[in-house]
């Protein structure tokens, strides 16, 4: 099969501006229908979002249309943060070689990919292994392919939802992550077509006839070795190696700088290790989550996911330099891309890394500039066993390759 790709971004104040700079940049190098559309903006166009999507869809006339609010694009080799912007990419898919296509297909096409709505809770709550599901996660049943899936942070049943997900549809990659803006209270928008949604899932199935490739970069420095979890109730760790918790984070934290105690304190994390694969050599499947708290009359700590007893555990970091040699190794192994999808953690950006464009540059000299496209996300989509994790301070790179 046969994909053309264009990115465009504009940082024009006036919206209508911004839609003409991006669509007439697509329209010039694709034409009309492409088969699917990406769209994200800057919260200060959150409140015009429904006439860029409206002016958009009829300009362009996409099989899917996909929006969402982002406090950081990444396009090209930069991002752009803090300002008024509006990014566009746009995919056509023929099964024509490439040498066959036109300037214009036949109109109309027929569209080759589906968007997906998905509801706050997905039906997933009070629902037991063999219960029937909701039609919308119905209609993934069997799918393969890879299913870029963007939720807002009110969906705090994701992981049961991937797992569900992975059950009824095991061949199916799913990546993304879900949204959230730091400095607008209620800016977090998502849109399929030209609809507007505050809260729940939209999502878009790429058939496997389109090869994807998807990499991983998690950003942390392990504080002590791997450890395992031998007292857990739900989210609550009470004893490590048959240890109080607590004495065991306390004890990990003195071994940092005391200058810097505070802030790893403050920004501590737990890897949770995949039970099917972890080993001294083997340790690849991780997601981390945020330490929350501890209570000091149990010796226990609060962590951010469920876990059972037995997992093994490994606290730690993030780290700028971590996460750039890791974004670097895996940037030499990113194959020969058609366009990257950059899926970033709202948490590393500029501040992070104590300089702007850093992530977007490494990327951009690995792949074509002209065909990344990115948002920032609340957390990331990793791959966890035999389905995907959402994980704090990660990164997630789809590419398109060739065939």
């Amino acid at each position: 099969m046969a994909v053309r790709i264009q990115t465009a971004l504009s940082e024009h104040p006036l919206a209508t501006q911004a839609v003409g700079e991006c669509a007439g940049a697509l329209l010039e190098a694709g034409g009309t229908h492409p088969d699917l559309l990406l769209l994200s903006v800057t919260p200060p166009l959150a409140g015009v979002l429904e006439d860029i999507l409206g002016a958009t869809h009829a300009l362009l006339q996409p099989g899917v249309q996909i929006g969402v609010t982002t406090d950081r694009i990444i396009t090209a080799a930069r991002e752009v943060h803090g300002t008024t912007a509006l990014s566009m990419c746009a995919l056509w898919l023929s099964r024509r070689a490439t040498t066959e296509l036109s300037e214009q297909e036949p109109q109309p096409p027929r569209h080759l990919l589906r968007g997906l709505r998905l509801s706050a809770s997905a039906d997933l709550e009070n629902l037991a292994p063999g219960e029937n599901i909701s039609s919308e996660l119905e209609s993934l049943r069997d799918a393969t392919g890879t299913l870029i899936l963007l939720a807002t942070p009110s969906v705090h049943l994701l992981n049961p939802l991937l797992e569900r997900i992975a059950a009824i549809a095991p061949r199916l990659i799913v990546v993304g992550g879900s949204l959230g803006s730091s400095h607008f209270h209620g800016a977090t928008q998502l849109c399929l077509h030209t609809e507007i949604y505050s809260s729940g899932i939209v999502a878009v199935v790429i058939p496997a006839e389109i090869p994807t490739c998807f990499s991983v970069s998690q950003a942390h420095l392990a504080l002590g070795p791997a450890l395992v979890a031998t007292r857990v109730e739900r989210n609550v760790i009470y004893e490590i190696e048959n240890r109080g918790a607590l004495e065991v984070v306390q004890e990990l934290l003195k071994s940092v700088p005391a200058e810097r105690r505070t802030a790893a304190r403050d920004s501590l994390r737990i890897g949770l290790f995949a039970a099917s694969s972890w080993s001294e050599q083997n340790s690849a499947e991780v997601v981390y989550r945020g330490v929350l708290g501890a209570d000091k009359a149990t010796g226990a700590i609060v962590v951010g996911q469920e876990l059972t007893s037995g997992t093994t555990v490994q606290f730690a970091v993030p780290q700028a330099e971590t996460a750039t040699s890791e974004l670097q190794a895996m940037s030499t192994e990113l194959p020969t891309a058609l366009a990257t999808l950059v899926f970033s953690s709202r948490s590393r950006g500029a501040d992070f890394y104590g300089l702007p464009n850093h992530e977007a540059s490494i990327i951009a000299d690995a792949v074509d500039p002209a065909a990344v496209w990115g948002i920032s996300c609340l957390e990331c989509l990793v791959p966890f066993e035999s389905t995907s994790r959402v994980s704090e301070s990660a990164l997630g790179v789809l590419t398109f390759t060739h065939q």
